[in-house]
Order: C-alpha cells, then structure tokens, then sequence
C-alpha cells in the first residue's frame, strides 16, 4: 500500500473504533441482508481485492481506502468467528482453534519479516491481512466467550465491554518501550482490541436495537464515529499520523 498509518496513539483510536463498527457490519451483512455467515465471505474477499486495487492505482495515495480494507477485513472476521454456532461447535472448540490459527498467523507474517519499520508504518502483505483476520475472528470469539460463556449467570456484552475495556488498558500500559509498534505483542493489542470491540459492539446494538430489532441505528453511530476519526486523523492536515511503507 502507497498510505498507511502511523502506530501511534491516534492509530490504537481509530482501531477501536473500526472494531466497534465491524461488529455491526458484520452482523449486519449476515443477519439483517439475510446472506448468513459464510455465503457472503466471497463478497467480502472481492470487495478487499477492489479496494487494495484501487489504493494502488489512485492518486495521491488515500488513507481512507486503508481504513475501508480494515473494515472489510474485521467483517468478514466477525462471520468467520459467528460461523461456529452454525455448525453447533461451542467455545470449548472455537476459541483453541482460531487461537491456534492466530498463533500461525503471526507465526507466518514474522517469518516472512512482518513487523513495524523505523518510520512507524507496519510492513503490509498477504500476510498482514490473514493476520488482521484472524486477530478478528478471535477478537469476536473472545468478545462473546466474555459476555455468554465465562461466567454463570452471563455477564452479557454491557459488562463484557467493562471487563475487556480493563485487560486492553492494561495491555496499552504495559506495551511502553516500543511492545505496542512491533512483534508478539503488537498483535495481542490488535486481538484484544477486536475482543473489547466486539462486546462494545454487540452491546451498542441491543442498546439501539428497538423493537424491530434494526442494527442500523446501531451501525450509523459506530459508521459515524469511525469516519469522524478519520477524517480528522488522517486527513490533509494530519500528515503526522500517515507513512510511507517500508520498502
């Protein structure tokens, strides 16, 4: 990619914040458009396609189209982690297989020299985008573990969101000294952001949801927040916060 963020603290906001939406997409593609969980990932996987397209082609090079692959990659994430209760395949299974597969991601992106360069910008390949996924297919396991399956009764995703909010606080304090723009623990950020992001999410929506059930109250203020940030981040007068890749 021509663009890319800066890992910085402004970057971490803006991740949230497309965590929260991208669980709202997601639900949103599968349940309300009716396409189911994995129908629809071979949309998805053309739409990330045009989009890494066109962030090739067109010029100057637009923050914004990062931004829209991230959101394309957390929704197909959050199908990817739902699909499991379609095959009645509960926590027990779902959280130690997609764990592994994280593991491997990583594992892969490292091995290939995934990481994050002097400039601040992440090295972005094929394998940093398996790795995104992954990262949100666990965040969306781990996020609804949480609320439905840790304890008895539920604490469901208001609470969830209270709890993971913590861990990922604690994760962000002990990544000073350069954990959080580089290795392992850079994707255990990601992972915990796609965990908090996915309560959040779930927790905005039954909040909204009203009596039809609509996710779109819900997805037009996690969509507005996400685009609010940005374009105030990563717009003309944000230089600061945009990189050239590493070559």
């Amino acid at each position: 990619m021509n663009s890319l963020p800066r890992i910085n603290a402004v970057y971490w906001i803006t991740l949230i914040a497309a965590s929260v939406f991208g669980t709202n997409t997601g639900d949103y593609v599968s349940d309300e458009l009716g396409i189911g969980h994995l129908s629809g990932l071979p949309w998805l996987a053309l739409l990330l396609g045009a989009i890494l397209i066109a962030e090739r082609v067109l010029r100057p090079a637009l923050p914004l189209l990062f931004w829209l692959a991230i959101i394309t990659v957390r929704t197909a994430a959050t199908n990817i982690g739902d699909a499991f209760h379609d095959f009645h395949l509960g926590f027990a299974v779902s959280l130690p297989v997609v764990s592994l597969a994280f593991v491997l991601a990583v594992a892969a992106y490292r091995w290939l020299g995934g990481g994050v360069a002097d400039n601040g910008a992440a090295k972005v390949d094929w394998a940093y985008w398996l790795c995104m996924m992954m990262a949100g297919a666990w965040g969306t396991i781990m996020g609804d573990f949480t609320s439905f399956g840790l304890t008895s009764p539920p604490l469901f995703p208001a609470m969830a969101t209270v709890w993971l909010s913590g861990l990922l606080a604690l994760v962000f304090i002990g990544g000073g000294r350069g954990r959080l723009v580089g290795g392992w623990y850079y994707w255990l950020a990601v992972g915990m952001v796609r965990a908090a992001g996915t309560a959040a999410g779930d927790a905005l929506a039954h909040a909204l949801e009203g009596p039809d059930h609509s996710l779109l109250p819900a997805l037009g203020i996690s969509g507005g927040v996400f685009l609010l940030l940005v374009l105030g981040f990563y717009g003309r007068r944000a230089a600061g916060n945009i990189v050239q890749p590493p070559r």
